[in-house]
């Protein structure tokens, strides 16, 4: 049994290799996270002829989107570690007569010159990275003078739900945080970003909030994820059960909360 928080890192060794296929397209379905994608898109300032490259392209969505800005003249390029979502992504069609390329690709080792695109993406990726300052330094490394670099990625430990008795709560979703390759990734970008040599800096949090405990189970892993904890002897399942009540009571009320921050982030290859 595995988790969304650690899977994403070795998504084809996974059991169920397909369901985080299925876990990316419900992302892409929630307005939150178009609204997110429609800001990452505009802060890449791209122009028809740009290249583009997309860090852990998954299930070719983005990459579609960007290639249709880009236009016929353009190039975006997915890459990802994962053989299964390329081919996924390749299987999802292209933009009119624009189609992406896609490569297998680990983006703490970018194959591409320097200063040879126009535009880099990267959309929580990173926290499924060991080192995410490695990867920001590649994605500098390969832009081109003047081009923008852009990142979103959530911290982990901004994650909060309600109701739920604390000590169980807090043991759970630290365990959830840890889980996660670089679980801190949202904050630590500002700093990547500097000591990448980017300038012109902005940093825009944005608040996910979800109040219909049965989308957050399936966005947030709940259940599997306190089963690990249980298993792991993070928590007893003694105390896990009345947990999870108290999040159904809740939900039937109306008064379920659950929320995460998430940090965009934009910046500049100085010329």
């Amino acid at each position: 049994m595995d988790s969304f928080a650690s899977g994403f890192a070795g998504v084809d060794a996974a059991g169920d290799a397909h369901s985080f296929v299925t876990y990316l397209d419900l992302i892409h379905s929630l307005p939150f996270f178009q609204e997110c994608k429609r800001q990452s898109y505009q802060k890449l300032a791209i122009r028809p002829g740009a290249s583009v490259l997309e860090i852990g392209c998954g299930n070719g969505v983005d990459a579609t989107i960007l290639a249709g800005m880009t236009g016929p003249t353009g190039q975006v390029i997915g890459i990802d570690v994962s053989s299964m979502m390329l081919t996924s992504a390749r299987a999802r069609g292209c933009a009119g007569s624009i189609t992406p390329d896609y490569a297998l690709c680990d983006a703490s080792n970018l194959a591409f010159s320097d200063g040879t695109i126009d535009a880099v993406r990267a959309d929580r990726v990173l926290q499924h990275t060991k080192d995410p300052s490695v990867v920001i330094r590649e994605m500098a490394r390969v832009t081109r003078q003047t081009g923008k670099i852009v990142v979103f990625e959530p911290d982990w430990e901004t994650f909060v739900l309600w109701p739920g008795e604390r000590e169980v709560t807090r043991k759970i979703l630290n365990f959830w945080c840890d889980r996660i390759p670089s679980g801190w990734a949202g904050r630590t970008l500002s700093t990547s970003f500097s000591a990448a040599g980017l300038s012109d800096i902005e940093v825009t949090p944005m608040s996910l909030v979800i109040t219909s405990l049965p989308l957050a189970r399936r966005i947030f892993d709940l259940e599997t994820t306190a089963t690990l904890a249980v298993q792991a002897g993070i928590v007893s399942s003694c105390k896990v059960e009345p947990w999870a009540e108290e999040h159904s009571r809740a939900d039937t009320a109306g008064h379920f909360f659950s929320s995460l921050t998430f940090y965009l982030v934009t910046g500049t290859k100085r010329s």
